[in-house]
């Protein structure tokens, strides 16, 4: 991951009248539905639909590699999956010590209980994240990967055999520079031999303390074929082609969580209190 300089952010201001606002609360009211959130970043695009909203807890992870659950530990490629010590609930948010690995997809592609977020609709997702303390050798990570990104279904009509096209989005990452890393990567070509691009203008300098709560959201707008990355409820950088391909739109994405290490391997706890995402109204995905 190299350093590159950061692009200055710009923030949303939302303004709606207050005879408006009285009125939706009204109609929230009445129909007893609690009104729903809508964070910045999700805003600017339209995604008021809020398809996940989770609290996680240790009681989200699933025993074993499958099944009915929201979360499983260690990556589809990995041979041995973090032990359940690394993951616990404290003051009410989801803990990983360093090692720790969450995906919310089964290991055999099956269902779980968190859906995917397609890239056809386009998405904004968000996490509330702290960490113990500031180490710079913590490299705590919130990211997306594709579905189809397998080892079978990421390769497409027209191209070669073997040959892969997918998109990887990192919401954040810590430990590359005072703020917020957010990288677009787009893969192609047949493994090992991959060809692989991602934005320069991931790293922000704008410094952050990781050891309080902050929310880190990213989207992707399959129209635009853009991505951004917000902090807090403030942009801090986005990106276009050629880093965010154009297959993303024909792939599906599940939600990555890890406690990792940039080498000497310190010891920490990564606090994840929330998890939201948002697509368009038309999603088929059902409110939450």
């Amino acid at each position: 991951m190299r350093k590159h300089p950061f692009v200055a952010f710009v923030s949303l201001v939302l303004l709606i009248p207050s005879s408006q606002a009285a009125a939706a609360g009204g109609n929230e009211a009445a129909s007893g539905k609690a009104a729903v959130n809508v964070p910045p970043g999700a805003a600017a695009l339209g995604y008021t639909k809020r398809v996940i909203n989770e609290t996680p807890s240790v009681a989200d992870i699933a025993p074993g590699k499958n099944g009915n659950y929201k979360w499983f530990s260690g990556q589809w490629y990995s041979q041995e999956a973090p032990s359940p010590d690394h993951y616990q609930t404290h003051s009410g948010a989801l803990t990983l010590s360093l090692g720790g690995d969450l995906v919310s997809m089964p290991r055999d592609f099956s269902a779980g209980r968190l859906p995917l977020l397609s890239g056809a609709d386009g998405f904004f997702v968000e996490f509330d994240v702290r960490l113990s303390d500031n180490d710079s050798d913590h490299w705590p990570a919130v990211w997306l990967m594709p579905a189809e990104h397998d080892g079978k279904r990421d390769h497409y009509e027209g191209d070669p055999a073997g040959f892969e096209r997918f998109m990887e989005l990192d919401v954040d990452e810590g430990g590359f520079g005072p703020g917020l890393t957010g990288t677009v990567h787009s893969t192609e070509g047949l493994f090992p031999k991959w060809k692989h691009v991602q934005n320069p203008n991931n790293v922000s300098s704008i410094a952050i303390d990781r050891s309080r709560k902050h929310t880190f959201g990213a989207s992707y707008d399959p129209v635009r074929q853009k991505a951004a990355w917000w902090v807090d409820g403030k942009l801090q950088m986005s990106a276009s082609s050629p880093y965010v391909p154009a297959v993303a739109a024909r792939q599906h994405f599940y939600l990555i969580i890890s406690a990792q290490s940039q080498g000497a391997k310190k010891p920490y706890f990564m606090f994840v209190s929330g998890v939201r995402a948002f697509a368009p109204p038309s999603a088929p995905l059902p409110e939450r």
